[in-house]
């Protein structure tokens, strides 16, 4: 447990800083079809946040993805727990006909369209799981009104998690991004630090953890990304770097956060 921001003036909360030490859940890598894009090295990332997705058994339980997009996840998710009722929720109604073929395949999965700070149509206590990809540095500017809304709708003992976000922390990795950002234009696309997590946690969480990666990895993308080899080689490094020097884990480029009511 590492207490980092001791100056804060607000309550001060503990996060669980971590590089996941336990090997991803084998229902995990069904779900890698969502990660589209994002390079290989980013893998062991999301192995990790999707294997927390499954640390719940969702069977007759109730998920909710926030920021979900085309919903790729969400069905994903529905398909490894078919008699889960999953939720994907995203500003703009996801259709077309890959919708359509997954909603006639999966009964238990919805699409709907609506804003992750008004979840005000749902009853308090209605979800086992809250969750979201790459979406809460998008919300990062009003996380107060955010965890409101998710502790409202998870039941006691339920999770959110938040997977492949962003942190700031490191120097390096800030000017990188920062260049990237103003190369290709790129909007709402902001760094989260620790401090904001101890907020969130403090809110109403009885846990925090968060999953540090890329500490390597992040500044060696444009090579390893390139060359699997060296990809797995820094991926390797980092995971013996983090583990053997917690203090590094500050100084890591991308998390996924665990937060448990």
């Amino acid at each position: 447990m590492l207490d980092l921001n001791p100056g804060r003036n607000y309550k001060r909360m503990s996060l669980e800083l971590y590089y996941p030490k336990s090997e991803a859940d084998a229902r995990a890598a069904a779900m890698l079809p969502a990660v589209g894009g994002f390079p290989v090295s980013d893998r062991p990332l999301f192995l990790a946040g999707y294997s927390e997705l499954c640390r719940i058994e969702l069977g007759g339980k109730r998920a909710l993805e926030i920021c979900g997009g085309f919903g790729q996840l969400a069905g994903l998710v529905a398909e490894t727990f078919p008699t889960a009722e999953v939720v994907g929720l995203d500003l703009y109604a996801a259709a077309g006909p890959e919708i359509d073929e997954r909603l006639r395949r999966l009964p238990g999965l919805s699409y709907v369209a609506g804003d992750a700070f008004d979840l005000s149509r749902y009853q308090a206590g209605s979800f086992d799981l809250v969750w979201g990809q790459a979406a809460l540095h998008h919300l990062a500017h009003d996380l107060d009104k955010l965890c409101r809304e998710v502790l409202r709708v998870l039941k006691p003992g339920g999770r959110c998690v938040f997977i492949f976000e962003p942190l700031g922390h490191n120097l390096l990795v800030a000017a990188i991004r920062a260049v990237r950002m103003a190369r290709h234009e790129l909007e709402d696309e902001s760094n989260l630090y620790f401090s904001q997590f101890e907020r969130m946690s403090a809110s109403g969480f009885a846990r925090c953890e968060v999953q540090v990666f890329n500490f390597l990895g992040y500044p060696m993308k444009a090579v390893a990304d390139r060359l699997g080899g060296v990809s797995r080689a820094v991926q390797r490094l980092d995971g013996w770097l983090l583990r053997r020097f917690p203090k590094l884990l500050r100084y890591g480029a991308n998390c996924n956060l665990i937060l448990t009511k």
